[in-house]
């Protein structure tokens, strides 16, 4: 398996992304923030999503360069039109909008409509913490694309939609949670088919609901599903996918789950909490120190090493492949190549 330097791949992906006519400050965000979530080893949404994104712009599911408008504001919410913009830097505004919404109200909150894409959601709460607030932020996917079964239930009726939240802890790592509400991110299924994987049981069922391994029987024919969060205990997962599809859907009127609207995408909850609001700073890196150090502190399980916190190994992973190198599987990088080819870019 090839390693390649973070800064080629974002090379290469913003030459991709330039060759079917995006803006380049644009292009260059969008590698940067693809490479980013293979950099950390969320593979799912990193450079496997090169070819997929150059598509997105060829089908016109994405308008590079598309205004970004503001439909509506109070003086701590907003809502935000993507008009199908790179999802990553509607994401980006978004988030810096709630950012200076908080930084007068206490708290902001930015809903988004006609947004497509945005990659990893703990990019963005972690532009939150690393300007000293809390990032929160919901994601659905417009009512479209679904892909997990409800509790219970058979048929795909949800996309797989992701929580994340993030703060900061005065040290060189946030805390971050960035979960999604079924067992596993489609961009995972994906990368067990193309690294010829199985996956664990109780994550998908083949079409006739039965628990399955193989990742070939989530994509079918017939199609399969995947689970709620939790897999057999999977009611906790399905409750917070139905709370995603209210904040992220619904409130924000960009479409959820059996309304089939016309845009693919997702539909963005983001919420920024100014922490100064609450709590001087220092007293709360403090705080949260001691709350880190405490639960360090238990004793470890047979077996494992060291108890981390949410973000800690994301950054040790971020750390060995800025060293190491990222990993890219051969199929993924075929396909890389294939594109490339095609746009008669240059890698």
């Amino acid at each position: 398996m090839p390693l390649f330097a973070a800064s080629k791949l974002e090379e290469i992906g913003t030459a991709l992304f330039d060759a079917v006519g995006s803006p380049h400050e644009e292009s260059a965000w969008v590698a940067k923030t693809l490479v980013n979530a293979s950099l950390v080893g969320h593979d799912s949404h990193g450079i496997v999503r090169f070819t997929q994104y150059v598509n997105h712009v060829q089908n016109r599911e994405v308008i590079p360069g598309a205004p970004i408008t503001l439909e509506h504001e109070t003086a701590g919410t907003a809502v935000l039109n993507g008009h199908l913009a790179w999802g990553q830097e509607i994401a980006r505004r978004a988030m810096h909008l709630a950012m200076e919404k908080a930084a007068h109200t206490g708290v902001g909150t930015v809903v988004v409509q006609d947004c497509p894409h945005v990659g990893r959601l703990g990019e963005y709460v972690e532009i939150a913490a690393h300007n000293n607030m809390i990032g929160y932020a919901v994601v659905n996917s417009h009512g479209g694309g679904e892909a997990v079964a409800p509790w219970g239930g058979i048929d795909r009726r949800f996309t797989p939609n992701p929580i994340a939240f993030a703060a900061p802890t005065g040290e060189a790592w946030t805390l971050l949670m960035d979960i999604t509400t079924s067992t596993l991110p489609e961009g995972k299924v994906r990368l067990a088919r193309h690294r010829g994987e199985q996956l664990p049981l109780h994550s998908i069922i083949d079409a006739e609901g039965q628990a399955t391994t193989d990742p070939n029987d989530f994509y079918g024919p017939p199609l399969g599903a995947l689970l709620p969060l939790g897999g057999l205990m999977g009611h906790k997962g399905y409750a917070l996918m139905v709370m995603t599809e209210i904040f992220a859907g619904i409130l924000s009127g960009a479409g959820a789950s059996g309304e089939q609207t016309l845009t693919k995408g997702n539909g963005l909850f983001f919420q920024a909490v100014d922490i100064q609001a609450f709590s001087p700073l220092e007293i709360f890196l403090e705080r949260v120190r001691h709350l880190i150090a405490h639960v360090k502190s238990s004793r470890t399980s047979p077996g494992v090493e060291e108890i981390l916190l949410p973000g800690e190994p994301e950054h040790r992973t971020a750390q060995k492949r800025r060293r190491d190198g990222i990993p890219v599987e051969e199929s993924i990088w075929d396909e890389i190549r294939a594109k490339a080819h095609e746009l008669h870019v240059t890698l």
